[in-house]
């Protein structure tokens, strides 16, 4: 088993190299520059950076897009009717919170 850090050295090369793949598929704050969000994103653990990473991917895979995935919760918790209040509520949520509420809803489905 490899340590995070091995991990990002294998795989990306360095950990500015895997901040610079996370750039355009993180969620940044509105207030946030460019330059800013690298240095924020720089500054969090590689293990935290790979789970990043695997989340966005996955995400990208099982829907396309973070708002595909919206858009499927919407649809569980309205029986399909959608609901504009609610989807602009859970496009403030993480990636990860909505992976998570996706997953739990589609098991009572």
């Amino acid at each position: 088993m490899s340590t995070p850090l091995q991990t990002v050295k294998s795989v990306h090369g360095d950990k500015a190299a895997l901040v610079d793949k996370l750039l355009p598929l993180a969620d940044r704050h509105s207030d946030e520059t460019e330059a800013e969000f690298k240095e924020r994103l720089l500054r969090i653990s590689n293990q935290k950076l790979l789970r990043m990473l695997d989340r966005v991917e996955d995400v990208k895979a099982r829907f396309g897009s973070r708002e595909a995935l919206v858009d499927k919760i919407v649809a569980f918790e309205t029986a399909g009717k959608g609901d504009a209040d609610r989807r602009q509520k859970l496009l403030t949520l993480s990636i990860g919170r909505l992976v998570d509420l996706h997953d739990v809803l589609a098991k009572r489905a």
